[in-house]
């Protein structure tokens, strides 16, 4: 009897690890398709001098280049 009290205790600590990592598991998939597919703003960075191939407003350290 003692033995298998001790495999049954021996299960119910793995089985409590193996959900308590399945949760964090299922955490990170939920995060990480998240930030694969979510919504984000992607914000371009301008580089001075680089041309833009959409049109845009320009940017304001492009009009004080200009002559006037």
């Amino acid at each position: 009897m003692e033995s298998q009290d001790k495999v049954i205790e021996s299960l119910t600590k793995t089985i409590e690890i193996m959900t308590n990592e399945l949760t964090l598991l299922r955490e990170q998939v939920a995060y990480l398709t998240q930030k694969l597919y979510g919504k984000s703003s992607e914000k371009v960075a301008y580089q001075p001098g680089q041309l833009s191939l959409f049109e845009e407003e320009s940017l304001p350290e492009e009009d004080a280049d200009l002559p006037r």
